[in-house]
């Protein structure tokens, strides 16, 4: 069958009731489904009747009745033939129509035809064509009870002329004849009204069902993505708790190579050859601290921590961490403008949002591509549609030749667990992640997009006012460190970091206690009122170093505190008193902490 059938589109009206729209699309369908069967059923009553009363009225007028039958058929089968399930309201209600009006010219063929034919034939053939047409009725109450008109259209033309040609003979058998064909009319209506409702109660039935099936499907799937995003956040969680356990040993290795690698050198003759290896060694573990923290950040749960950044700076840091993640088959290239100002915001953060886009080019390019990552300076004379204020700002434009999206999925880009990605791919929360990082920071992501022409983000953040320091070039001589003679009780339970932390600062003249153990450290202090300054690390069995530090204040309200961790997001937030040194660090870092702790008065814990 040519019909081709499609689901109707029911919001294409405004201000329409959809499921009622979905029906009568329905029934019109319905209708033109039906449609070859009572036309052949038409075709085939209307040549047996002509063969038959053609003999007994001796005259050619049923072939020219017949002849005319079958031109209307053939109409009614080029309509079908080209009938295509409508989209809209106006042009269903016009295929409805044309239904119609068939339908009414197929029951004035009958009807009439058959009121003209009854004087030409006798009682016998008069009596067939009544049974015929009856029948036709009845088989167009059947088949077309989905489409109340053509039904009422069919019935009336139908079976009206006959009665009309009966109740003119003006005898009583006649009019008895007529009043049987009213009644026939009536009942058959009735029944045809009764088919007609049952079949769009049930229709309506099914497309509402069809509708809270969608529903359903649509809350399913939105309680899986929000499933899958919380047993995501729970890896990433749990991830981040182990990486704070590795980082902080990671870091206290670091700490041990720094310093002793540090001290090495300075304890080198002028001019050794040695010097330039070890600065080289010194460098290389710098960068694994800088990776290793980096990594960190982005695992674990943290507030935004805002600073100036060098935008040109920090893309070359992760550059070399893009490429690993981007894989060989994406082509990298970054460009800077030469004069971009600074930033102001988090760092970690940043570089996720960077990382989230670089992501999310990469994906879209499964046969490789070009990603390109560049930083200019803007202008917006106005504010933007986007909410972004008039003003100066920087832009970190992430563009790929990846596959592009359609109007429908840009719209969607920014909706929380929204994903064009596989199951299990992703979460579709790395959009969201940078526009709340972009929001928080002042700024704005932007994205244009084409199918098969690639995916353009850009990352504006508000210019800062003021210049980012200029760190010292590598080799430059370090400040000096103060030298004195404090009296330090120093608790960590890494043998090796205790050993270089004590080494450092005996060698600039502290006398240094050690522990390997808070509850240790705590006995110290009781026997030694002269401990002028407390270094102990956060993390440690048993009692941690806030703790320790608590309690040593309980027994020595104006003791100094320096607090050592390998993992600083792991510390409470707000822990005033307390000067806290980052590992890994170099001894001439570690000098001066202890200078400042030293100079601070003593303070509670809280």
């Amino acid at each position: 069958m040519p019909c081709r059938r499609r689901s109707p589109r029911a919001c294409d009206e405004p201000g329409t009731d959809g499921v009622a729209i979905a029906v009568f699309a329905e029934q019109v369908d319905t209708l033109y489904r039906q449609m070859p069967v009572a036309l052949l059923v038409n075709f085939a009553n209307s040549g047996l009747v002509t063969a038959v009363l053609t003999p007994l009225s001796g005259d050619a007028a049923p072939l020219f009745w017949f002849a005319a039958v079958t031109a209307l058929s053939a109409a009614r089968v080029v309509a079908w033939w080209r009938y295509r399930r409508p989209d809209r309201l106006g042009d269903l209600r016009r295929r409805s129509g044309w239904a119609t009006i068939g339908a009414l010219a197929a029951g004035l063929a009958w009807g009439v035809g058959g009121a003209l034919l009854f004087p030409l034939v006798p009682r016998i053939g008069q009596l067939l064509l009544t049974i015929v047409i009856g029948g036709m009725c009845s088989g167009a109450v059947v088949l077309n009870a989905s489409h109340l008109p053509t039904v009422m259209a069919f019935l009336g033309a139908a079976c009206l002329p006959i009665a009309i040609r009966f109740a003119m003979q003006m005898s009583a058998l006649s009019g008895a004849l007529a009043a049987t064909i009213i009644v026939f009319i009536v009942a058959m209506t009735i029944a045809a009204r009764h088919l007609n409702r049952t079949f769009i109660e049930a229709m309506r039935l099914r497309f509402e069902l069809r509708d809270v099936n969608q529903r359903l499907l649509a809350e399913i799937h939105r309680h899986r993505a929000t499933e899958s995003a919380l047993l995501q956040a729970q890896k990433l969680e749990a991830l981040g708790r182990l990486s704070g356990g590795i980082a902080h040993d990671f870091n206290n290795l670091l700490t041990i190579v720094i310093g002793s690698l540090v001290l090495a050198n300075e304890r080198l003759d002028a001019g050794s050859a040695a010097a330039p290896l070890l600065e080289e060694a010194v460098q290389a573990a710098e960068r694994g601290a800088a990776l290793s923290q980096r990594l960190l950040g982005f695992v674990r749960k943290r507030g935004d921590d805002p600073r100036l950044i060098d935008l040109c700076r920090l893309l070359s840091e992760v550059e070399d961490m893009l490429r690993r993640t981007l894989g060989p088959r994406v082509r990298l290239s970054v460009a800077i403008a030469t004069d971009a100002a600074p930033v102001e915001a988090d760092p970690v953060q940043l570089e996720l949002a960077i990382l989230n886009l670089a992501i999310n080019a990469r994906d879209a390019m499964p046969d490789g591509g070009a990603l390109r990552i560049a930083v200019d300076k803007r202008e917006l004379g106005s504010t933007a549609a986007d909410g972004l204020a008039r003003g100066h700002y920087c832009v970190v434009e992430v563009a790929d030749s990846g596959t592009g999206m359609d109007e429908a999925t840009l719209s969607r880009a920014f909706d929380p667990f929204f994903t064009t990605k596989e199951p299990g791919v992703g979460t579709g929360l790395g959009l969201p992640m940078v526009q709340s990082f972009a929001s928080r920071s002042g700024g704005a992501i932007r994205l244009s997009s084409r199918p098969g022409r690639g995916t353009q983000a850009e990352l504006w953040l508000p210019r800062a006012r003021c210049p980012v320091a200029v760190a010292a070039p590598a080799g430059a001589p370090e400040s000096p460190v103060p030298r004195g003679g404090a009296r330090v009780l120093l608790c960590d339970d890494d043998d090796g970091v205790r050993r270089f932390v004590s080494d450092y600062l005996d060698s600039i003249g502290c006398v240094v206690r050690e522990a390997d153990r808070a509850e240790t450290a705590l006995r110290l202090i009781e026997e030694d009122a002269g401990i002028d300054l407390l270094i102990v690390d956060y993390a440690m069995p048993g009692m941690n170093g806030l703790d320790t530090l608590w309690q040593a204040r309980q027994r020595r309200p104006d003791l100094k505190a320096l607090m050592i961790t390998g993992d600083t997001a792991a510390m409470p937030v707000g822990v005033a008193g307390v000067t806290v040194l980052p590992k890994p660090f170099s001894p001439a870092e570690l000098g001066r902490k202890v200078a400042e702790a030293a100079a601070e008065p003593g303070a509670g814990v809280g």
